[in-house]
């Protein structure tokens, strides 16, 4: 279904774009503090030795490092078709 919408060209109200303002400020300041909170936990986390880790129920093998498989664009559909 087609819709018009009529645009004034004049900017939104000042009450309107003061809330978007501070919308954004507050998920920003939001993503900070998550941030914050996780590198935190990971600070703890590196400082607990094996049997600690056991206790608290975390697994002591998650802090090693995984090996990681890079897959470029494309190449799943080449492996696809290799079938």
């Amino acid at each position: 279904m087609a819709t018009t919408e009529f645009h004034s060209g004049h900017a939104a109200h000042a009450s309107d774009i003061v809330h978007a303002l501070t919308e954004r400020l507050e998920n920003i300041a939001a993503a900070i503090a998550t941030w914050h909170r996780h590198t935190q936990t990971l600070k703890a986390i590196e400082s607990l030795n094996r049997d600690e880790l056991k206790d608290i129920g975390y697994p002591a093998d998650a802090r090693d490092p995984k090996p990681v498989i890079e897959i470029k664009t494309g190449q799943m559909t080449t492996l696809m078709s290799m079938r």
